[in-house]
């Protein structure tokens, strides 16, 4: 731990530096004050119109609260006046809703409407208890927005069974203010690990008794540091809760760090780095909110935190089941990340400048262990199953959005394409390298990696899964049955035959790869019953 704190300090010393006399400090301010603002400025409710209709209320009513509106109480005479001068676009005095002819206050009518159905449903809600449920049917009478009201004719029928909720838009953009910060420190420590790659001095470093992991965490636990004080004092301002914004967003920050302390060992030059780096921050980006834009919508919404964040704000609870859907895949990313790291972390693979196919070829080489090449095959196959998960949770997000019949084929194939790729890239680079050599090596090697994929698989998805949604696809794709946790016969043969294919004839790996999943495909059909 001594030797972490110490390559901790040397960091920080670094970023200093690096901070001293430009003006980078300054632009990091100005950011970050912005961040500030817009957070303090959002806190209650993030709506684009917060504040924008004025509504007077009498002593006797109800307080209304809702952010779109900025209240007052004043009496019924006074309220008539300040309606006609236009200080107020609307007036309430009991059951009297007062409002004039003009757009703005129609509008702030439309929107009192909306306001008191959203108030009358979560009333129902809180009074009626969940085992005591029946099917409800509410007619709505609107009270003419006039000084001598007259309860009109018009009745507007709600079913609230029938009703979707809306896109959490405003608390997704507060939620996303914890994201930004940390995608910042995260390029922050890309670039300073990358600095020091280029000026070998992390050759330097690699040359003293210090361990890889020691590095990587003493380079990286400043930055780790950092991003959850900025966690905090984001909860704070926001009146959240601290210590549950820190649990919801812990495993995010580690998934980042995960991703950008991967760009700097397979990249050389910073024209490379700057480019992958925007890329990365995108895809995580976008990986994190756009899930979370369906809160309550559909249960898919849960493969993101920030739709945890979002329930968080609603005052909504979640279980355990819950906050393992997002939170394992990524810690298991976090580990699966730092071991990799500690094994490529080498002056030969850092240094080395090659196409990034082959350099990700020598990457699995170096995770594997030649000595024990059956045993290395099988972790490493269990090990990406995180990976393969949150692929496979992208891809039905994506689809989801497609026709059935072609979302059917596509989720099917580019899901088994994901897992043929993640079981058969490592025996594949054992035999270019020559560690094995037989058929009946490659057979029993194919069959170390289904067994490996198959217990991953169902730890994992057995764990978190069950949060999922309950729709066909995601049940046909995801649950723990026989149609989709495909029995470990069926895991072996379709490795064999990618392996074997690429082994054992002139046929390019990619094309190969593409014979299993289609082969893999029609069996999911069948199973499914899709070709009946």
């Amino acid at each position: 731990m001594k030797t972490i704190l110490i390559v901790a300090s040397r960091e920080i010393s670094r970023l200093v530096r690096n901070f001293r006399g430009g003006a980078s400090p300054l632009a990091v301010i100005l950011l970050l004050g912005v961040l500030t603002a817009s957070v303090l400025a959002l806190r209650q409710t993030a709506v684009l119109g917060y504040g924008l209709y004025r509504l007077g209320i009498s002593s006797e009513t109800r307080p209304v609260q809702d952010a779109r509106f900025t209240v007052v109480t004043v009496d019924r005479s006074r309220g008539e006046q300040l309606l006609q001068q236009g200080a107020i676009d609307a007036y309430i005095d009991g059951p009297q809703v007062l409002a004039r002819q003009d757009e703005k206050s129609q509008y702030a009518l439309g929107v009192l409407k909306r306001y008191l159905a959203q108030q009358e449903l979560e009333r129902i809600g809180s009074t009626y208890q969940p085992e005591q449920a029946f099917p409800l049917r509410m007619g709505i009478h609107y009270l003419d927005a006039s000084p001598s009201p007259i309860p009109s004719a018009a009745e507007e029928i709600v079913i609230p069974s029938l009703m979707k909720p809306t896109a959490p838009f405003a608390r997704v953009i507060v939620a996303m203010f914890y994201i930004l910060p940390v995608t910042f420190i995260s390029i922050f420590f890309t670039s300073s690990f990358m600095d020091e790659k280029i000026n070998r001095r992390l050759t330097v470093l690699m040359s003293t008794p210090i361990s890889p992991f020691q590095i990587i965490l003493g380079k990286m636990f400043p930055y780790i540091i950092i991003a959850l004080l900025a966690t905090a004092a984001i909860a704070a301002l926001t009146h959240a809760n601290v210590w549950l914004a820190l649990a919801i967003f812990t495993p995010a920050i580690a998934f980042l760090f995960a991703i950008y302390l991967m760009v700097p060992l397979f990249y050389r030059t910073f024209k490379d780095i700057t480019f992958i780096s925007m890329l990365v921050s995108t895809l995580t980006t976008t990986y994190l909110v756009f899930p979370a834009m369906f809160t309550g919508l559909s249960d898919l919404a849960y493969m993101s935190p920030l739709t945890l964040a979002v329930k968080m704000y609603n005052g909504e609870p979640f279980g355990w089941r819950e906050y393992l859907f997002p939170s394992l895949p990524m810690l298991a990313i976090f580990v699966l990340s730092m071991y990799a790291g500690t094994r490529l972390l080498n002056e030969e693979f850092v240094m080395g400048y090659r196409p990034i196919l082959r350099k990700a070829a020598e990457a699995i080489y170096l995770l594997l262990e030649r000595e024990h090449p059956y045993l290395s095959v099988g972790l490493l196959s269990l090990m990406v199953i995180p990976i393969t998960f949150m692929l496979q949770l992208v891809v039905l997000v994506v689809a989801s959005n497609l026709p059935l019949d072609l979302m059917l084929v596509g989720v099917l194939f580019a899901v088994v394409l994901v897992e043929e790729t993640v079981k058969s890239m490592g025996i594949v680079v054992l035999f270019r390298n020559g560690v094995v050599r037989s058929a009946r090596q490659v057979i029993a090697l194919a069959f170390c990696s289904a067994l490996g994929f198959l217990v991953g698989e169902k730890l994992l998805l057995f764990v978190s899964v069950s949060a999922a949604t309950q729709g066909a696809m995601s049940g046909a794709l995801f649950s723990t049955g026989f149609l989709v946790l495909v029995p470990l016969l069926a895991h072996f043969i379709f490795t064999t035959i990618v392996t074997l294919l690429s082994a054992k004839t002139r046929l390019r790996y990619p094309l190969a790869l593409i014979i299993a999943a289609i082969l893999h495909s029609l069996y999911n059909f069948m199973l499914t019953g899709a070709l009946r």
